[in-house]
Order: C-alpha cells, then structure tokens, then sequence
C-alpha cells in the first residue's frame, strides 16, 4: 500500500476516534444534566439516564476499534460519494450525522454482498441503487491502525486467513468483520419467515444464530423488544458458553434457556433432567433397547396423547350437578351441553378455555331464566320444609335465601368452585396417561416397556424427567390450560436441533405460537440418535406444513484444510455432505500408535507440551466416553498436569487442558485437539453414531489434530499417514 494512502487513513481513524471522545464527552454531560431536567418526571429521568449510560458504555467497548470497513458509494442522481465507514456499533453526532455506521444496518449489506460496480441495498423507504467505488477492509488494534486492505469481495479465502488463525477466545470478537455471503443472507431474512439451516461442522452456526439475532433485534427494535427473542441451547454448559457473545453485539436481555429450562419455567415445576450418559452409551451398544425413548419424541406419541386429550375432553364434566347449600340450580346435563356446544377454535383450543367459555354461558344462562330455576329451587325449599319444626324451617329459609343472592350474581361464586376443581396438574396428567399409555398407543410393542413405564413414572414423580418427556409435558399443558404468557415471543433461534426430535419441535411450536424459528443443526452430528431426528424435511412437513425453508452452510471456517479434510473421510464413509474448508493450512493432521496404557499417557503428555510451546491457550482431550475421560484425566493429574474434566454438571468453560467427551464437545472449539483413542474397537465403523461421535471430536480443533489409537486404527482413517511417536 502506498504511504501516503496508509498516512492518510490513520488520520482518518485519529479524526473519528476524536469524534468518538467529543460524543462520549456530550453523553456525559447529558448524562449529568437529566436529574435536574427531569426532575419532576423520575420516569423520563430513568430512561434518560438508562439510554445514555449505554450509548457511552457501547463506545467505550467500540473504540478502540471503531470501524472495520468502508465503503465508498455513489447514489443514482446525487454528485456526493458517500464514504461510511462500517462498525459492530452505530454512532451519530449531536447533529446527527453519521460517524460510524452499524454492521446491522440496511447500507452495510453491501459490505458482505457486492462487488465493486453496480450494487443496491435494500432500505426501509425502497432500493438503493448506484455504484460501489471502494470495499476496504481494516486491521486496527488498539485505536491503532495496523493494515488495510482493498477487496471484492469479503468471501476470500487469503482475506479470511489472519482472523480463522486467531486463538479460539479471541475469534468470535472478530466475526462481524468477515461474515460470508452465504452466512449473511440467513443472518439478514425476514423475522417473518420459518428458516431451518443445515450446516456442516465448522461453519459458523453459533455466531451466525447469534448475529441474526443482533440483526432482528437492531432492524426490528421499534416494534420488537429483546425479552421477546428467545435462544434455545442443547445444555447449560452451552448457554453459558455463549451467553457472553449477545452484549458484545450490542444486545441485552434475550433470554437463553436449555430446552429443560424451558419446560421446568413454563410448567412452573422444579423439574431435574435425568443423566443422559447411561442411555448415550446404551445406545451406541444397540439401539433398538432405546426404541421407547425414541417413541416419545415421535409425531406417533402426540397423535397417543391426542387420542388421551380427547377422551379427557369427552369426560371434563362429571355426573355432578351445581348445588349450592343442597339446593340443585344447574344439572351436569345442562352444563354439558354448554361446554360441547364450544366447537374447537383458535380463541376455543384448550380445555380450560372451554371451560372458562363454559363459565361464562352459565352464568348469562342463569340470568336469563332466573324466574325458572328459582321456581325449581322453591319446589325444593317446600319440599325440605318440616311440618314439626320451626328450627328447620328456619335453617331451610336461610339456606333459600343464601342461594338465591347467588343465583341473582349469576352464580359466580359458585361456578369459580365448581370448575376450579377440574383444572388439572399437568404432571398428574402425564402420570395417569403413561400408566394407561398401551390404550392409546395401537399395540405397539417396546424393550422392556413395563419395567422403563414403571420407572419413567416413579422419576416423575420425584420430579425427574428424561429430555424426551419434555415435549409431551409442553404439549399437554399447552392442549390442556394454554400459552397465552408466551404469546410474546416473535423469534426463536435453536442451536445443536438435529438432537432434537419431531415432536419436539411441535412441542416448541405450540408453546412459541406467535414465533417464527431459525433453526441451527448438523445431522452429521447427530449423537443422540434415540432422539434426534433423520432429515429436515419431517420437521418443515410436520411443524411447519412447509411453510419453512432449508438453507445449506457447506463451507468450514474453523478448522485448517488438512484436519477437515481427513474428517470428511468419515462423513464419506457414512454418505452425509462433506465439508469445504477454506483454503487455510496447517500441519497434517497426526496419526499415532500406542501399546500400552503407559504409552498413551506418555504421548499425550509430550503433545500438551509442545502445544503449550506452541501458545495453544484451550486444548481438549477428548475421549468417547466419561469413564475414559475421567481415568485420563486421573492420570494426568498424577503427572503433575493442571487440568479439567468437563462433565455435563459443568456450566462453563474459562480455557486450558481440559478431558471431555465428544458429545459435551459438540458445538465447542479449540486451539490443539488430541483424540484419546480412536481403535477400531473404540469407535465401531459399523456404527452411525460411533463415526458422528468420531467426527465431532475430529471437527473441534482449530489450529491441530492429534489422534492416538492403539494397533487398529477405525477404518475410515485407515488410508491415512501414520507417524511413530517415542
């Protein structure tokens, strides 16, 4: 680059920087102004001093790096080129003119998306049309400007070089800077529209879940608040681990939930998720003992429930007739009627609405004949009245009295009473409909189905549930009392969905009704195969009636060419898409043969310390199992190495050596893998879930592979170099 050109963009970024510090100085004198302007008003005063404290604390966070791009654009029929230079926040000035402009916002789309010549953007009053002059791209660290350089466009493999080798804590700060084309068509479509994104290991469905989240938060932010976007996570230990991402881009207050977080917060019950490592492990053994488990996320155990729901709605109203004080005011003949004159409805779709409906009926039913059934409980009255004794009589009459003050009320104390007593506890309703669950399930037959009902329904009644009850208890309190507190929500992003299962996801849909979902998942990742469903197209038909579209993110970004493309040996071998890696090299990935127990050890210790020479700062043993994680990681501590064992109770992760199984790693990165045994007689290549667990742990790594096995290496790497390792 010349050295005029250079000298004269770093005065270009002093001069805004400048700017930042005169914004930031204005704020602050706002900010010491608002109490006594508002004094009279503490409302206008909170919200004052809340929006000012946050504009100065984003351009605290932003301006050691204000911007990361610019663009020069020429409108149609305007002589001014407008040069914007392009940042993770917006500023404006006092007057406001544009100082920065928010990678959100409609104008920067064309960073991602145009070449230099014609372009458009589409902007809130209609197409922007005109010529694209210049894409820069900018390196400044600490208000500093490093290099610059000018692109096409960002989808360049040596563009993308500098920011993919950054250590694994420092690589999400800088994805706003080199989002793809084919990752910012999904962060930037409709918030009215169903997506489902299948992408391969690698490719960015985290950040781009939550970059499309700081877009419709940032483009939808007068209609749509932040508490009404929801992020599902596959566990706590994920949550956490991006729950720090959303305030770096500018976004506060959506809530991220675990689906059983979800559950337990909508059912207003303490529920604990049952430990899920006996039945991954079962599973890998043979899955067909987990075909029950299976079943209960299945669209075939909702129609169950259904077939349940209905009878339950047939039989809602007992043989019980409204009696105040002995008196019969309203039979259960005439209260039927009522409530199955209620056809099913969007306002009539759950039994309490019904009953509510019902409710209300009776009590206009009881206005309008209250000449009628006052004569029927005078009948009554003449009836009760004895001859002997005025003592009755005069308990009779006041009994006659009370109950005709009620029925002048409509009887609405007396209806409340009546029909509170058939609002039902829906984790009693799950209970009553297992124990009879071979009545509504056509005779299908289970492993071991009495033993696992039985003990299924002892857990829940501790409380304790199993992930894949979740989506019955959700459904059924939906059918049952209804969502109207989570009629809020407009957007849901679900991150790691291929372990979800069909119902499931028709579960999360009548729960998130007036939502519209983005759907993040890898079916080659898909481990918990006695849950997790085969192919998007079930979901779009069985959620969505279609009304949804599957979107494809092949490209790898993580890891280096030579890792990715020996991990593709496995999703060859079990014909699932492979991954296109960015053309970013790294050294080959090793395959190393131990003898003994001893060995191993040995061998891992003398790769964590070469990685630690190598400035490695988060390094994963991963093992297949908890059992191997933990003796490993035993063992190392014997040795003196400082390290963790992740296991599923963990809810963060803050770097260094750590075990962990393979499936605790999906959706997790690191600088340095090594891959504790990958033996033929480890992972079973005749086993799909054996080779997803494989390619998970393969497909963790940024920077280095290490995988050790002993004498039989798992077939798809046979045709791999092997090294020797003493």
């Amino acid at each position: 680059m010349e050295n005029s050109e250079f000298q004269k963009e770093k005065e270009n970024l002093q001069e805004i920087i400048e700017k930042y510090r005169e914004i930031m100085q204005y704020y602050n004198l706002r900010l010491e102004a608002i109490p006594r302007i508002y004094m009279n008003n503490p409302t206008m005063m909170n919200n004052s001093i809340e929006m000012y404290t946050e504009k100065i604390s984003l351009m605290e966070k932003s301006i050691n790096k204000p911007y990361f791009a610019r663009l020069d654009f020429a409108r149609d029929g305007e002589t001014k080129v407008e040069t914007l230079y392009i940042g993770k926040v917006g500023v404006m000035d006092e007057e406001n003119n544009n100082i920065t402009i928010d990678w959100r916002a409609p104008v920067s789309s064309m960073y991602y998306d145009s070449n230099i010549g014609r372009a458009s953007y589409e902007a809130p009053e209609g197409t922007c049309t005109g010529e694209l002059l210049l894409k820069r791209q900018y390196e400044i660290e600490n208000r500093e400007l490093i290099s610059f350089q000018d692109v096409d466009t960002v989808s360049n493999d040596d563009l993308l070089k500098p920011y993919l080798s950054a250590s694994a804590d420092n690589r999400l700060k800088n994805i706003v800077s080199t989002i793809q084309q084919e990752q910012n068509s999904i962060i930037r479509e409709s918030i009215s529209k169903n997506i489902i994104i299948q992408g391969v290991a690698g490719s960015g469905k985290t950040t781009v879940a939550l970059h499309r989240i700081a877009y419709l938060v940032y483009n939808n932010r007068d209609t749509i608040k932040p508490n009404q976007y929801l992020v599902i996570g596959p566990n706590k230990f994920f949550v956490n681990y991006i729950s720090g991402v959303l305030p770096d881009l500018d976004v506060e207050n959506v809530k991220q939930l675990t689906y059983e977080e979800l559950c337990s917060e909508f059912l207003n019950e303490d529920i604990e998720l049952i430990n899920e490592d006996k039945k991954l492990i079962m599973s890998i053994s043979d899955e067909k003992i987990l075909n029950y488990e299976k079943f209960k996320v299945s669209m075939k155990f909702k129609q169950a429930l259904d077939k349940f729901i209905k009878e339950m709605d047939n039989n809602i109203i007992p043989d019980k007739n409204i009696e105040i004080k002995g008196y019969e005011v309203i039979t259960n003949n005439t209260i039927k009627d009522i409530y199955f004159s209620i056809e099913n409805s969007n306002i009539y779709n759950t039994i309490k609405n019904k009953l509510d409906r019902t409710n209300l009926i009776l009590s206009k039913y009881i206005d309008d004949k209250y000449d009628e059934i006052m004569e029927n409980v005078k009948k009554q009255y003449q009836k009760n009245i004895n001859v002997v004794s005025k003592e009755i009589n005069k308990n009779e009459l006041e009994k006659l009295n009370f109950v005709e003050k009620e029925i002048k009320t409509g009887c609405k104390t007396s209806l409340k009473k009546y029909f509170k007593t058939f609002i039902p506890d829906i984790i009693n309703v799950y209970i009553k409909f297992l124990t009879n669950i071979k009545k509504y399930i056509d005779g299908e037959e289970f492993y071991n189905i009495e033993t696992k009902i039985q003990t299924n329904i002892n857990n829940i009644k501790e409380r304790k549930v199993e992930f894949e009850d979740l989506s019955a208890l959700i459904y059924l309190k939906c059918k049952l009392l209804g969502v109207e507190e989570y009629d809020q929500y407009r957007q849901v992003a679900i991150d790691e969905a291929q372990d979800f299962g069909n119902f499931s996801f028709y579960a999360l849909k009548c729960l998130l009704r007036n939502s519209t979902f983005s759907i993040f998942g890898d079916l080659a990742q898909s481990i918990y195969q006695y849950r997790g469903i085969k192919n998007w197209e079930e979901v779009e038909e069985n959620t969505f009636e279609d009304e949804c579209e599957t979107k494809y993110l092949l490209k790898s970004y993580r890891t280096t060419t030579e890792i990715m493309n020996s991990a593709n040996n496995i999703t060859n071998y079990i014909k699932l898409n492979t991954a296109k890696p960015v053309i970013r090299h790294g050294k080959p990935v090793n395959f190393i043969n131990y003898n003994n127990d001893t060995e191993q050890i040995n061998i891992i210790i003398k790769i964590l310390n070469q990685y630690k020479e190598d400035g490695y700062k988060t390094v994963a043993i991963i093992c297949k199992d908890e059992e191997e994680a933990t003796l490993i990681n035993h063992k190392l501590q014997l040795s003196n190495i400082e390290i963790n064992n992740i296991t599923d109770s963990d809810t963060q992760y803050n770097g260094g050596v750590c075990t962990i199984t393979s499936y605790l790693a999906k959706g997790l990165e690191f600088d340095g893998v090594i891959i504790a045994n990958a033996t033929e007689g480890k992972y079973n290549s005749n086993k799909g879930i054996d080779m997803k667990l494989l390619y998970v742990a393969m497909t963790r790594p940024l920077h280095e592979l290490n995988v050790l096995y002993n004498n039989i290496i798992v077939k798809p790497l046979q045709t791999e170099e092997k090294i020797s390792f003493k």
